[in-house]
């Protein structure tokens, strides 16, 4: 869930872009050269087991190199198409089957894929020895159902609407070897898989500086039109726009703060589109904080903040204000947008609760759009008789503040988190069971928990909807949760190719093409 490095949550990580960019010498063109595609990522891997992955480049790398039923298409909508699968339907709300293309082997001289690689790998997550730790995602799964070697059954306990949203085509969908994994120490891998089954293999890594993939050509899916891609993990978004347009690189995401340049003097041999992701840019407010269990204090902060301020100073202009955590076009989505900034109401529940000058902190990670944004809400504050301490931190302090600052010792975070489109991969992590690993706003409610059950297993669209609406209502409740934007992601290529992104963003490699 995360950009680069430490957890599924980050949005920066710790290593060094000088680290990242020693591949990036003057003067070297990579662009399109011949059948090789060069890409930017944010980071380097971390680890490309699905069981256990960390950041956008592990899904990336992920997405290339394992097969799964279906995946996520190329385009702005989010849909899902076939992929390793021949056919796939749901006979009813607890039962998909499923049919594999044939023909599709492994790499090691594993064989073939079958169904019995399907089953392994899905109720792998069952395995409470392995603690797979997005072993949530299949935790309504009862068992695979294996007919003959192409053919199979996925039975739930429960009807589990998300499936085809964040489960099949997203990492956890990721189909391993049975025979490949079982000889893993630990059934389990991190940055060399045993055996790969997808449009591509991995032939080289060099730890932050270059992960090259080489096309598999006995991947029964679609067949890569690059048969090399070298994948640059460079963390400094400003050194990727410098790559890009340097020709060194043939695709990467760019800053928002560089696109009203590039708008109005976008180069000849560029283009540049905006992908829409569901991620969540926000800030929590933390109940358990002595200086904020006050409802009063909380609800007096949010009235305070002016959004508008930090979408232009932070995000220049192009990111909309959020309605809630479900972006436009999504299931759940809410027409009305939040109420305005509202200083005087706030300053009237500031001096009902007896606060005013009262010091908090706001821990943020130390990227220059997060610290904006923090200076701003700091100035806000301050019109209301609130002091506010910006802590800023790299990644790896910045997610173990927990650990360092204890329950009542967080006021506010300042952060972003990365979601397939489907809000209840967000709730998840908000549950009453989640408060102290990443519930850092200590909400604990039985009712809004139970809701969070109930709408995974109804798959009535309109009634999932309002449950969805209900879910978001009350986190606005609770006065502990902004959520500011959705933030898009600016994508910049070279014209000589023609690039296959999901809604996101994410890169769909093997459909990419020379122009």
């Amino acid at each position: 869930m995360l950009e680069n490095g430490i957890n599924r949550r980050q949005f920066l990580g710790g290593s060094a872009a000088a680290v990242a960019l020693t591949t990036l010498k003057p003067g070297m063109t990579f662009a399109a050269s011949g059948d090789t595609l060069t890409i930017r990522a944010p980071g380097d891997i971390d680890t490309v087991d699905p069981g256990f992955w960390k950041n956008t480049t592990d899904l990336w790398v992920m997405d290339a190199v394992f097969p799964r039923l279906i995946n996520f298409k190329s385009g702005s909508k989010w849909e899902w198409e076939l992929y390793s699968a021949e056919s796939i339907s749901q006979r009813d709300p607890l039962t998909i089957d499923f049919k594999l293309k044939p023909g599709s082997m492994w790499t090691g001289g594993y064989g073939e894929l079958t169904t019995a690689d399907v089953k392994f790998s899905f109720e792998r997550y069952l395995d409470k020895e392995l603690a797979a730790e997005t072993s949530d995602n299949w935790a309504l799964l009862d068992h695979v159902e294996v007919h003959d070697k192409y053919s199979g059954t996925i039975h739930l306990k429960e009807p589990f609407a998300p499936l085809w949203w964040f489960v099949l085509p997203y990492a956890t969908g990721s189909i391993l070897c049975k025979a490949a994994m079982e000889k893993a120490e630990g059934g389990k891998f991190t940055l060399e898989p045993p055996a790969m089954g997808g449009a591509y293999k991995i032939t080289e890594h060099t730890a932050g500086q270059r992960l090259v993939l080489e096309a598999h050509d006995d991947f029964a899916g679609p067949k890569p039109h690059f048969q090399r891609v070298e994948i640059l993990p460079i963390t400094d978004s400003k050194a990727a726009e410098n790559a890009v347009q340097a020709g060194q690189v043939d695709w990467t995401r760019v800053s928002l703060s560089i696109v009203p340049k590039l708008r109005a003097n976008l180069p000849d041999n560029l283009s540049l589109d905006l992908k829409y992701a569901p991620d969540n840019v926000w800030m929590g407010l933390n109940q358990a904080s002595p200086r904020l269990s006050d409802i009063r204090v909380r609800q007096a902060i949010l009235k305070a903040i002016d959004l508008e301020a930090i979408l232009d100073g932070a995000y220049f202009g192009v990111a909309e204000r959020a309605h809630g955590p479900v972006s436009k076009g999504l299931l759940g989505y809410r027409e009305e947008g939040p109420a305005p900034r509202d200083v005087e109401g706030a300053k009237k529940l500031i001096d009902a609760a007896g606060a005013s000058g009262v010091t908090i902190t706001l821990d943020t990670l130390a990227d220059s759009d997060f610290l904006t944004g923090a200076q701003i809400v700091q100035a806000n504050l301050a019109e209301i008789g609130v002091n506010l301490v910006i802590e800023s931190h790299e990644g790896g302090s910045f997610w173990s503040l927990v650990s360092t600052k204890g329950k009542e010792g967080i006021d506010m975070n300042f952060n972003r988190w990365l979601a397939p489109p489907d809000l209840s991969w967000t709730t998840q992590w908000l549950l009453s069971s989640q408060a102290g690993i990443w519930n850092w706003q200590w909400f604990e409610s039985k009712e809004f928990d139970d809701l969070h059950f109930a709408a995974l297993g109804e798959t009535d669209n309109t009634k999932r909807a309002q449950m969805l609406m209900d879910l978001q209502q009350m986190l606005d409740d609770s006065a502990c949760y902004l959520w500011i934007t959705q933030p898009p992601r600016p994508m910049v290529w070279q014209n000589n190719i023609a690039p296959a992104m999901k809604p996101n963003g994410d890169p769909r490699l093997e459909l990419f093409q020379k122009a």
